[in-house]
């Protein structure tokens, strides 16, 4: 294909220029001028070149959340002007002054990582102290530093589906409709996905119950969301000192289809375990009046009553003991179960499964010694969107529900208070119950649309100070290696335990339910 390219007037939109068509069409368009950076139009045209000259065929979006897509096109990016420089090695030179600021950056948020990486990629002289950025260059080189590892877009592919995991795990927030490429020369990379015949064209618009993925653990495709949200919650604003009403948007869901996530019967010994860890727990300590043989401990007047018997000759009545018991008071527990992208990871979902598995073993449990539970899971996208799906209600049989999957963020203040609006709810008809809402989670509340440390704390701080004059427990289950020091600030150390290994779980929640409210 003859290519050919024409320079036309500078514009503003520089980056915008090259898409798809750039690297379809057989003319693309080019700004003019020499800006402050460098010789932009030279530097978009060897871009391109590079691409048509050692880039592979498109791609299917399938299987990728929009971060690994992200990654992939930086490391495709990097993979082919390497290979470019290999044969002119004068280009460094042309797009460096396109990195160069990013070298310098000191920022740890996405996007600022994939400015650093870039710059990190296209000169291995420079060393980024960053640890993910120091990981990204040991994949993409070979040990001698210099030779490529990622020597074929599969092998990209494979690489930025690790690396994706990696940014969910250390919980970096990403907007995918405000993204734009750090170095001004390079393109949207548009050209490197197989066009989705299943998405309406451009000039048709799109169903109003039809949700855009917003971060990096949103679905590949958007799911039906409904008009109007279940609830809507204030949100406590720590740096003004005020709630910001009707803030948050909760929205409800049925529970997860497919197959059932365990085999009948697999929670039976779990539920045993519980069961008998729960029945020795209890409330105030109380004593019968009446006199047994044995028991734990003398009885007062018992003991009176025999010492007399003895000074009148009397044989005296054996029954000096009585009897003490703990009863647990009748619980009312609202299991929360974290259902964000960390707990799905890069395992498998290992940490979400356990999660599921522990809400249901203790469901059964409660509901065996005669107590209430009731089952929601949680995620968020910002706040016009937090998930919570119930898996069980109120004094209903535990469902044969399918495996969780996990997507989005974890927004707990706004879950804590729709936990609490649902279990005031429940305590109108079920009055004289004590109230329990339980956290199963990995780590600590964070959103997309967050980007103070504070805020969410200072959020969930509040909402358990309200859960406390509402009279309700509010307690956390930690899973795997998850951090905890929020919440364990928020809702006190002994109401946080860890549960890292599965002989730990039963005991830990067994012991947070022993807690007085």
């Amino acid at each position: 294909m003859q290519t050919t390219v024409q320079v036309g007037e500078p514009r503003d939109d520089a980056r915008s220029v090259l898409t798809l068509d750039a690297l379809t069409d057989p003319v693309f368009h080019l700004p003019a001028g020499v800006g402050p950076q460098g010789d932009l139009p030279l530097a978009m045209a060897a871009h391109v070149a590079a691409h048509l000259r050692f880039g592979g065929n498109p791609q299917a979006r399938s299987g990728l959340k929009p971060v690994q897509q992200v990654l992939l096109a930086v490391l495709e990016d990097a993979r082919v002007e390497w290979l470019a420089m290999q044969a002119l090695p004068g280009l460094r030179a042309v797009w460096w002054p396109f990195h160069a600021d990013a070298a310098a950056l000191q920022g740890a948020g996405f996007e600022a990582l994939l400015a650093r990486l870039s710059a990190q990629l296209l000169d291995p002289a420079h060393e980024d102290p960053h640890a993910w950025v120091a990981r990204v260059r040991r994949m993409f080189f070979e040990p001698d530093g210099r030779s490529l590892a990622l020597k074929t877009p599969a092998q990209v592919r494979e690489a930025a589906s690790l690396l994706g995991n990696d940014i969910g795990q250390m919980r970096l927030p990403f907007n995918a409709r405000t993204y734009s490429v750090h170095a001004r020369y390079r393109d949207d990379n548009s050209h490197l996905w197989i066009p989705d015949d299943a998405l309406p064209p451009s000039d048709v618009p799109l169903q109003a119950d039809a949700a855009p993925p917003t971060d990096e653990a949103s679905s590949a495709s958007p799911q039906p969301m409904p008009t109007e949200p279940d609830a809507v919650h204030a949100e406590w604003d720590h740096r003004i000192g005020r709630y910001r009403p009707r803030w948050c948007s909760v929205y409800g869901g049925a529970p997860p289809a497919g197959p059932p996530a365990w085999a009948p019967g697999a929670l039976a010994s779990g539920e045993r375990r519980l069961a008998r860890r729960l029945a020795g727990i209890g409330g105030a300590l109380r004593r019968s009046g009446a006199r047994a043989v044995d028991g734990d401990e003398l009885h007062p007047a018992a003991l009176v009553d025999s010492a007399l018997d003895l000074r009148s000759l009397r044989t005296p009545d054996p029954r000096i003991h009585r009897r003490s018991w703990r009863p647990m008071p009748p619980l009312a527990v609202l299991l929360l179960l974290d259902a964000s992208a960390s707990t799905e990871g890069s395992g498998g979902g290992e940490v979400l499964a356990r999660i599921q598995r522990t809400a249901a073993t203790a469901s059964l449990a409660l509901q065996r010694l005669g107590h209430r539970c009731g089952l929601w899971a949680f995620s968020s996208q910002g706040r016009h969107r937090i998930d919570m799906p119930c898996l069980q209600h109120w004094d209903e049989a535990l469902p044969a529900m399918g495996r969780l999957r996990g997507a989005g963020s974890t927004r707990m203040g706004a879950a804590l208070r729709h936990a609490l609006h649902l279990s005031a709810q429940d305590a109108r008809d079920h009055p004289g119950w004590r109230r329990v809402v339980v956290l199963l989670t990995d780590g600590e509340p964070h959103d997309v649309d967050v980007h103070d440390p504070a805020y969410l704390p200072a959020d969930l701080r509040r909402a358990a100070h309200e859960a406390a004059v509402q009279g309700v427990a509010v307690r956390a289950l930690v899973f795997g290696a998850g951090e905890s020091s929020a919440l364990a600030s928020v809702l006190g150390r002994s109401s946080v335990r860890h549960g890292r290994a599965l002989a730990e779980i039963t005991p830990a929640l067994a012991r947070l339910l022993a807690l007085p409210g």
